[in-house]
């Protein structure tokens, strides 16, 4: 599982940083940390669901 990863990801041809709350089958849950975007807050409070395929995962932090 790949909860408390960080990724970075790309959105309407920007760059994000973000930790993931949740790993569905083919997408993740992401609380978006960086940059800052009053789109992001205002639309999704800082969380977005992206495709696996659109994210690089930056660490891993597991918690076995």
């Amino acid at each position: 599982m790949m909860e408390k990863a960080t990724v970075i990801f790309e959105w309407e041809q920007a760059f994000f940083k973000g930790m993931v709350e949740k790993e569905y089958e083919n997408s993740f849950l992401i609380n978006v940390s960086e940059p800052s975007c009053s789109e992001i807050k205002e639309k999704f409070a800082n969380r977005m669901i992206i495709s696996k395929k659109n994210c690089e995962i930056v660490n891993n932090i597991s918690q076995n």
